[in-house]
């Protein structure tokens, strides 16, 4: 299943998880959110440390929009493990966004 964080209603990155007890844990992460503080977008951090990061699942645009990247970049990578990828759906400052 794909799902999303969310931070302040906006929707931040997709990833894949098997259901949603797995999808909050990884909302919960410690090191997804270190992740958030560190990369920005608009010159601002995708998270300030405190707001509340949802996990829910991803709307069907979503969903299309993380599958149709992960195909592209599978391409590329083949061997890349699939739990890692995430698909950022704001736009990224910095090299991260290449």
């Amino acid at each position: 299943m794909i799902f999303v964080l969310e931070i302040r209603g906006t929707a931040v990155l997709a990833f894949e998880a098997d259901n949603a007890d797995d999808a909050k844990a990884y909302a919960a992460s410690a090191g997804e959110r270190q992740d958030l503080t560190q990369l920005t977008s608009g010159g601002r951090p995708l998270w300030n440390g405190s707001d509340t990061i949802a996990a829910r699942d991803a709307t069907e645009a979503e969903a299309s929009m993380f599958r149709e990247q992960r195909a592209a970049d599978w391409k590329e990578e083949p061997h890349a493990d699939p739990e890692d990828f995430v698909v950022y759906l704001v736009p990224l400052d910095g090299p991260e966004a290449d």
